[in-house]
């Protein structure tokens, strides 16, 4: 038995002493292989049925699910994460609880600025019933505020005011919006 081992071991060490010496011989052209890196110009990750949670201090704060997600961050002059096929932030309660969510049919979140650009059936909605309606918007996460040149719809305490073009707090206490229409209580006509 023991002769049988001793020969298992040097027909082991027989295939393996060749890759030795090819070792040696395989190298990388670093020229070829960064004119390769440079003509590349997709994703460098791409990934399907995202679902991202942010937390600080152990508590979750805000959860980020989207369809697809494209990371283009390495890139050097427009840095930047795509989400495709839906996208939802929800926000979320010391309990884990939603709070309140914005979801976009796409969003780019620009890595230089921390600016989110939200397109299609954009929605704001907070807890208690406040919510913003609008084709597309900026989320301007550094100044927590949304600002937009498009069409908007706002539910504030009830009262439905349009227009176009505004900006608002995260949590839209406060908002302007110009070219302002709607219906306001106590006003029997809308204010154009």
């Amino acid at each position: 038995m023991r002769h049988l081992s001793t020969l298992h071991i040097i027909l082991k060490g027989a295939f393996a002493a060749p890759l030795l010496f090819l070792y040696p011989s395989c190298s990388n052209d670093e020229v070829a292989v960064s004119q390769l890196a440079q003509s590349f110009h997709g994703a460098m990750i791409e990934q399907e049925n995202v679902q991202i949670t942010y937390s600080d201090s152990g508590m979750s704060k805000i959860r980020v699910v989207a369809g697809v997600l494209e990371d283009f961050s390495e890139e050097d002059e427009q840095p930047r994460q795509v989400f495709r096929r839906g996208f939802r932030v929800s926000i979320l309660a010391a309990n884990g609880r939603e709070s309140g969510y914005v979801q976009a049919e796409k969003a780019v979140r620009r890595m230089k600025d921390q600016v989110w650009v939200l397109t299609g059936n954009v929605e704001v909605i907070q807890e208690g019933g406040d919510a913003l309606y609008t084709d597309a918007m900026e989320w301007d996460r550094m100044k927590q505020e949304f600002r937009s040149e498009s069409e908007v719809r706002i539910i504030d305490k009830g009262e439905e005011v349009r227009g176009k073009g505004f900006t608002a707090k995260e949590d839209l206490s406060q908002y302007t919006i110009f070219a302002v229409s709607g219906h306001f209580e106590g006003d029997d006509q809308n204010t154009e």
